[in-house]
């Protein structure tokens, strides 16, 4: 018995420790960037030895890979995610627009970093990523009983604007703050697909 704890500790204790290199990872892309992350600073920032890393994480490049799955994860796991099939098109697109923009908001320039890098096993993912939200507007947008556009087309235009290049134009670029750019992207989806006039979607989004 003893020693099945002992072993279901060091279980435990070794996940503790992955999850504290990856979250010290999160943080120093936001500061530093991929390009001059290094292990040294991963270690130094989760105190704990660069050997220690590398039992975890045997090349750098693992080490980044399991920071995107770590990001990505986390549009499979919100509770948001779950939008009622019956609900309206249009709203069902406004908060999935909100999903989207708060998960880049949170992950901020970590994510921004990695999905530029040119690693393959990073770049599958960023594929794995895209796959999972054009789905998911494929869903959203199979109810609706009218709209502006052919489904391919309209499935397109709100795979665009909810990309994180668009968000990122909307806050870095444009200098929207956070709701205006969800703001931006929604309405104009409305209008676009569903001829949902501007002052209309407005007062809907008020009202939710």
């Amino acid at each position: 018995m003893p020693r099945k704890y002992s072993m279901e500790t060091r279980r435990e204790d070794a996940a503790l420790r992955r999850r504290r290199l990856i979250d010290a990872t999160i943080e120093l892309l936001g500061e530093v960037g991929a390009d001059r992350l290094t292990i040294g600073m991963v270690a130094e920032r989760a105190d704990t030895a660069t050997r220690t890393v590398y039992n975890h994480f045997p090349t750098r490049e693992e080490l980044l890979a399991a920071v995107y799955a770590d990001l990505l994860q986390t549009y499979r796991d919100t509770p948001q995610l779950d939008i009622p099939e019956t609900a309206d098109p249009a709203e069902s697109l406004r908060q999935f627009v909100a999903f989207i923009y708060d998960i880049y908001e949170r992950q901020g320039s970590a994510l921004t970093t990695l999905i530029e890098l040119d690693e393959p096993e990073i770049r599958a993912q960023v594929r794995d990523m895209r796959a999972w939200r054009r789905n998911r507007l494929t869903e959203i947008l199979r109810s609706a009983h009218e709209t502006h556009l052919s489904l391919p087309q309209a499935v397109a235009l709100a795979f665009v604007l909810t990309n994180h290049d668009s968000w990122r134009a909307l806050r870095e670029e444009a200098g929207l703050t956070q709701q205006q750019a969800i703001e931006t992207s929604a309405t104009g989806l409305e209008a676009g697909l569903f001829g949902i006039p501007a002052a209309r979607a407005k007062n809907s989004a008020r009202r939710a």
